[in-house]
């Protein structure tokens, strides 16, 4: 028993160790090895159908269907519909007087499904982009996404970034996107290798999105599976920071439990499922990028991976002192880029540091009702009826 605990201890050291230091070298390498953005300029205008998957949803597709009509892209190259599943009548008859929705009627109610329906007519466009049914697009998505595309170009992920940062569990919702922004897609973007998707604020080619879209049968999780397919055909999703939507960070304890549920459950079963996979198939085919999303894929949610950390140097006192200072060094490193990443987002305060354990208690809540996710989709209520116009008004520099 003794020599299974100490076996059991070295793989723990030994993964953590690396999930810690591959985050290091990453930054730094990103720090002065980034390489240079290409000049893009003059690219050809590219067709886009913009998707919302709506379930009950009411007051909040005002919001958005007021920040579409302030896109700054010429109508004829995009179209905007809203896929409605079980939303308010009374807020859809409101909106569909200049606006096209379509109504849906289905057995399963999850993303994947209300996007499906939308196959038969993608053809005609060049990429879908797809958002959540609380975002508000910036008036420069699509130019944005436009500069991003080239020949070799199948998926844009912009970037995500909270409607507002009032409360204390908007802040540390917002904190963890903050993080994985940084660290699974505007650093590994600057040298070159394939980021991850947000679940929304992505723009794919029509023709990968028909056939990816069919592949996918799960209730959540689809931004996961979506991408793990796509890189285990060695398709890469590439990072434009200046393509901001806004989105609604959750509002209270319960909700953010409700909705980590989902996110643990379809993040496990991604790293089960394609983590090793996508390594595999990487080194065997000489493809850093897919040993790179394979590792990001396996490693631990953060406050799972600060948490394995401590226990470990506790431990390493006991069996191994060297194995603690080295994880200690390497935890106090990575700590420091978490916060270089919060300074820079200008969250950071000792109010917020103080709670920081509220991440790790709520998600830990939501592990013992994980088992929920795989047959509910788990829906987050919307509340935040913030509009587009507020948002500007208050961060006139975004495109500064």
């Amino acid at each position: 028993m003794e020599q299974l605990i100490i076996m059991l201890y070295w793989i723990l050291f030994a993964s953590v160790s690396f999930f810690l230091a591959y985050q290091i070298i990453l930054f730094i390498s990103a720090k002065y090895l980034s390489l240079k953005r290409k000049e893009e300029k003059g690219r050809e205008l590219q067709k886009f159908l913009i998707l919302i998957p709506a379930y009950k949803e009411n007051q909040i597709l005002l919001k958005t269907i007021e920040a579409i009509k302030k896109i700054n892209y010429p109508t004829n190259f995009f179209r905007a519909i809203i896929l409605a599943d079980e939303c308010e009548e009374k807020i859809l008859n409101q909106i569909e007087k200049d606006f096209e929705i379509i109504r849906l009627n289905l057995d399963r109610h999850s993303k994947i499904e209300s996007l499906k329906q939308a196959i038969p007519i993608v053809d005609n466009f060049d990429f879908v982009v797809v958002l959540d049914a609380d975002n508000l697009i910036h008036p420069e998505f699509l130019n944005e996404i436009n500069k991003s595309i080239d020949a070799e170009t199948f998926v844009v992920q912009g970037l995500r970034l909270p409607k507002k940062l009032k409360t204390l569990d908007e802040k540390l919702d917002a904190l963890t996107d903050m993080i994985y922004n940084q660290l699974d897609r505007i650093i590994p973007s600057k040298l070159g290798l394939t980021g991850t998707l947000s679940g929304s604020g992505f723009a794919i080619r029509s023709n990968l999105f028909a056939n990816a879209i069919q592949e996918i049968n799960s209730f959540g999780g689809f931004d996961k599976i979506l991408q793990s397919n796509l890189m285990l055909k060695n398709i890469p999703i590439k990072i434009n920071s200046n393509a901001i939507v806004y989105d609604e960070k959750i509002q209270n304890s319960q909700s953010y439990i409700k909705q980590r549920r989902r996110w643990l459950y379809y993040h496990f079963l991604n790293a089960l499922k394609f983590g090793i996979k996508l390594v595999l198939s990487g080194i065997l085919r000489f493809n850093f990028n897919q040993i790179h999303f394979g590792i990001v894929s396996l490693r631990p949610p953060l406050t799972f991976l600060y948490f394995i950390s401590i226990m470990i140097i506790f431990i390493g006192f006991m069996i191994n002192v060297l194995t603690s200072v080295i994880l200690l060094f390497l935890l106090v490193a990575f700590s420091l880029i978490i916060i270089l990443i919060l300074k820079k987002e200008n969250i950071l305060s000792l109010k917020l540091m103080v709670n920081l354990p509220k991440i790790f208690i709520n998600q830990i809540r939501a592990l013992f009702k994980i088992g929920e996710a795989r047959s509910n989709s788990l829906k987050t209520n919307h509340l935040d009826e913030i509009s587009i116009e507020k948002i500007l008004e208050r961060n006139s520099n975004s495109y500064d």
